[in-house]
């Protein structure tokens, strides 16, 4: 039985995508060898920027999320008009948007009756468990929980 090597350019491929991609530790396993890559931390002196603080109406936005990763829906596969847009009332359990799994539509509810104060997601966009579709503004802030 032959054994496989890793090439050093290989390892020096790999450290260089790592890298860039801002990973600190990765690591490589085969059957009998294992390789493991660090980079140091990296300390910097600058401060991170401050942003604003939220006005009111942001702390009281509601995000609608995605239930599972998948291809986002804003529209029914056969019709052209879009669920939801930008200032449209919902009330609780309206379909927002639809998330394809595969060959199945995961609809995507409103939780609370409220207003769409934004679509942050875009039609056909690829999604990850918990992806932000949209910002709602509840009638009633006080009764959601989060």
């Amino acid at each position: 039985m032959e054994k496989q090597q890793i090439a050093l350019k290989d390892v020096r491929q790999l450290a260089q995508k790592m890298h860039n991609a801002g990973l600190r530790e990765i690591e490589w396993r085969g059957a009998d060898w294992s390789v493991r890559l660090r980079y140091p931390g990296v300390k910097t002196t600058a401060k991170p920027p401050q942003l604003p603080p939220p006005t009111a109406t942001e702390t009281r936005l509601l995000p609608v999320c995605s239930p599972m990763p998948g291809r986002l829906l804003l529209s029914h596969p056969s019709q052209g008009e879009p669920f939801v847009s930008e200032g449209k009332h919902i009330e609780p359990h309206d379909i927002l948007a639809l998330v394809q799994v595969g060959p199945l539509y995961l609809p995507v509810r409103g939780p609370v009756a409220g207003t769409i104060a934004r679509v942050v997601a875009t039609a056909g966009s690829r999604l990850e468990y918990g992806s932000e579709i949209a910002l709602l503004l509840p009638v009633d802030a006080d009764c959601v929980t989060l």
